[in-house]
């Protein structure tokens, strides 16, 4: 935290005014040949995020110039690589301490994957320093890759960006009332991610459904840590909590009562459980050993966490609900259980449904379910609105995030086997 301290202690006319050209040059270079391999460029777009939730800079601008920075990095890449073709690399190289695998690799996944080098491929420092140049030497036409550099600058200023406003929120919450909780949660999300890159940058054995997991669990988390902080300081949100909480008894009615009641009570705590060993005993019948364990960390942990956070907020229910609950609100039990046992249902069974149309049916029930769940606790006002999108924002981040780490353990555990192998040989 004392960097952290240090920075926003500098004045802040100055960060405000070179921040957005140290983010521009810093994206540019870092999307350039061999230049790409030293400048820091994604961690200076992060420290922008951070400075974005501090107030220092602005959102919007500092979008821009992180996106405009890494698409005339990769135009600057493309025209090298169309003028001076792969000379350039192998001469210069050698001042960069460039490996000649490093460019074998790129160009082996530029011929047989040109999109998702030039997209998927920004988000790893290998590809990024090297693939803009590769298709400009590969011949690749100008139409063809400039809708493909926009795109992908767009994706990884945005998740860049946001990784650091995330990180921000975490400082400025900690500073407040939450600080071990929201700091250990932002520590966990950079090791996963670190992880991902120093993994896949040897191996490439995370597929693009990963990469998506790793920015929804991104997202999440900043979606939690600003459903507490705007709780905590009382901003629109309690607003709305208070105007849908009045509202909403408008349609209370005996029929739709019963409808809500019960649809709340497949997800209270005895029903839940009693469903989830239900599930558990299938998955391991089935012969489904990852989605089981998922199923078993990622339900106790969600309960854990949700448990904490309530001791940690404090915050007290509508008093006016339809049904008698205690206990704290914020976050909604409910809504972090559903989404996470429904989630896991449709992970372990929609392949084994052939067709398409009912392998969407049933993802699209088990959706509804736990939206439905949600609604039904605000319906009876025993939650308020913000609990609910606290609920799920929490039960998805702690999900995505038990996926990545299994995911992880997984690639490391055959990377240690095939080295074994390899060592008794």
């Amino acid at each position: 935290m004392k960097f952290f301290d240090r920075l926003i202690g500098l004045p802040h006319p100055m960060l405000h005014h070179w921040g957005y050209w140290v983010i521009f040059l810093a994206a540019m270079l870092e999307a350039s040949p061999l230049f790409g391999l030293v400048i820091p460029g994604q961690s200076i777009v992060i420290l922008g995020g951070f400075l974005v939730k501090l107030g220092i800079l602005d959102i919007g601008d500092t979008l821009f110039f992180a996106i405009l920075g890494a698409i005339l990095g990769d135009l600057i890449g493309f025209s090298l690589g169309r003028k001076y073709g792969y000379s350039f690399i192998s001469q210069y190289g050698k001042y960069v301490r460039f490996k000649k695998e490093h460019f074998e690799k790129t160009k082996k996944l530029m011929r047989d994957h040109t999109g998702k080098t030039l997209i998927i491929g920004r988000f790893n420092p290998l590809t990024r320093a090297f693939a803009p140049f590769v298709a400009g030497a590969s011949d690749i036409s100008i139409k063809k890759f400039l809708p493909l550099n926009i795109l992908g600058s767009v994706m990884w200023g945005v998740t860049f960006v946001m990784i650091g406003y995330v990180s921000g929120g975490g400082y400025q919450l900690a500073s407040k009332y939450v600080r071990v909780f929201i700091i250990i949660a932002i520590i966990v999300s950079v090791l996963i991610i670190g992880t991902y890159r120093f993994i896949n940058k040897r191996k490439h054995i995370f597929k693009r459904y990963y990469l998506y997991t790793l920015i929804l669990n991104i997202f999440s988390l900043y979606f939690f840590t600003k459903m507490i902080e705007d709780v905590i300081d009382g901003e629109l949100i309690m607003h709305l909590d208070v105007l849908i909480n009045a509202k909403v008894m408008l349609f209370w009615n005996p029929l739709l009562n019963k409808i809500m009641i019960g649809i709340t009570s497949i997800a209270n705590p005895l029903n839940l459980f009693l469903l989830s060993l239900l599930l558990f005993g299938i998955l391991i019948y089935r012969k489904k050993w990852y989605h089981s364990l998922l199923l078993m960390c990622s339900m106790l942990g969600g309960l854990l966490f949700e448990f904490l956070t309530k001791l940690i907020i404090h915050r007290s229910r509508p008093e006016n609900g339809l049904i008698t609950v205690s206990g704290y609100s914020f976050p909604s039990g409910h809504a972090t259980m559903a989404i996470i046992f429904f989630t896991i249902i449709i992970l372990a069974f929609k392949d084994d449904i052939k067709s398409t149309l009912w392998r969407n049916c049933f993802i699209a029930i088990n959706i509804l379910l736990f939206f439905f769940i949600g609604v039904s606790r605000v319906y009876l006002n025993v939650h308020w609105f913000s609990d609910i999108l606290a609920g799920f924002s929490l039960g998805l981040f702690w999900l995505t995030l038990l996926i990545l780490i299994f995911k992880t353990i997984i690639a490391l555990g055959r990377v240690m086997n095939k080295s074994l192998l390899l060592f008794c040989d």
